[in-house]
C-alpha cells in the first residue's frame, strides 16, 4: 500500500514541475495549467472562454504562457509587468496575444493544444548583460531588444543553448547577428510546467 501511495505521489508530482521558489500549491499549479489549456482550446475552437478556477492564486502577476509540442514551442506570449488585475486575465490575454502575434501559433490545433506541455513563467525584472553567452537558458531567460524598442523574450527551458536562444530571438525580430543597437538582458524566473 505504501509503495502504491509513493508511486501515485510521484506521478502527480511529474504532472506539474515547479521551478525552485514557486509559491503555488500543487492543486493551484494543476488548476492554472489546466485553465491555460482550456483557454487555448476555447480560442482555437472559437468557443466561449472558461471561467477561472476557484483557487487562491488569482492575484495580479506578470507571466508568459508557452505551449510546447515535443519540446518545440508552438506559441508563447507574455510581459514583465502585469497588464490585468488578476492572474487569470493575464493568462487568458497572453494566450489571445500569442495566437494573434506569434507566427508559430498558426500550426496549433485544438488536438495539439490538448496534448501540449504548458509552461507558465513568472519573470523577474530583466538585467542588462553584455553577451548572450552569459545566460544559462535552462535557468534564466534572455530578452533581446532591437534598436526600435521591439523585443523578444526566450523563457527558461524554451531553448537548449544560449546560442539557440540568441539566434531564435534575432530571427523573430528580423535581425542578424551584425545588427546594430541590439540590447541584451537576462532574467530570473519561476515557472510551473505540465508534461506532454
Amino acid at each position: 500500500m505504501k509503495g502504491r501511495l509513493a508511486l501515485l505521489t510521484l506521478c502527480i508530482c511529474l504532472l506539474t514541475l515547479p521551478a525552485s521558489g514557486t509559491t503555488f500549491s500543487l492543486p493551484d499549479r494543476t488548476a492554472l495549467l489546466e485553465y491555460a489549456r482550456e483557454v487555448m482550446v476555447s480560442h482555437l475552437e472559437k468557443q466561449p472562454a472558461p471561467g477561472p478556477p476557484a483557487i487562491t492564486a488569482g492575484s495580479q502577476r506578470a507571466c508568459f504562457v508557452t505551449f510546447f509540442v515535443k519540446r518545440q514551442v508552438m506559441a508563447c506570449f507574455g510581459s514583465f509587468t502585469p497588464r490585468h488585475t488578476t492572474l487569470f486575465d493575464e493568462i487568458s490575454d497572453n494566450i489571445r496575444l500569442a495566437l494573434k502575434n506569434d507566427r508559430r501559433a498558426s500550426r496549433l490545433t485544438p488536438e495539439l493544444a490538448r496534448s501540449a506541455s504548458i509552461q507558465i513563467t513568472f519573470p523577474g525584472q530583466p538585467q542588462p548583460v553584455s553577451d548572450w553567452r552569459l545566460v544559462d537558458p535552462q535557468q534564466e531567460g534572455l530578452l533581446v531588444e532591437a534598436s526600435d524598442g521591439r523585443g523578444v523574450a526566450i523563457v527558461p527551458g524554451e531553448a537548449r543553448t544560449a546560442h539557440y536562444a540568441w539566434r531564435s530571438a534575432l530571427q523573430r525580430l528580423g535581425l542578424s547577428e551584425r545588427s546594430s543597437g541590439v540590447r541584451l538582458y537576462r532574467f530570473k524566473a519561476e515557472y510551473i510546467r505540465s508534461q506532454e
